[in-house]
């Protein structure tokens, strides 16, 4: 369980890192698109990190998403 908030953070924070970077950079093609699939990304990272907390079970982020547009 801790393990799997620590990656849902990981990847929010990436995914965070990556709206901000695109907010600086609007002259990006593509951009309004990567903005929708970010927004629509953060969200659903938030809603599993709050029902985490309160619910011993919890869908874990598909590992194509997870490895989205990480660094590296």
């Amino acid at each position: 369980m801790q393990q799997q908030t620590l990656e849902l953070r990981t990847r929010l924070r990436v995914v965070n890192i990556e709206h901000s970077r695109l907010l600086k950079e609007r002259t990006s093609q593509g951009w309004f698109a990567r903005m929708g699939e970010l927004k629509s990304e953060r969200r659903a990272l938030m809603a599993q990190l709050a029902g985490s907390r309160g619910s011993p079970e919890v869908a874990s982020v598909p590992p194509e998403a997870a490895n989205q547009n990480t660094p590296g």
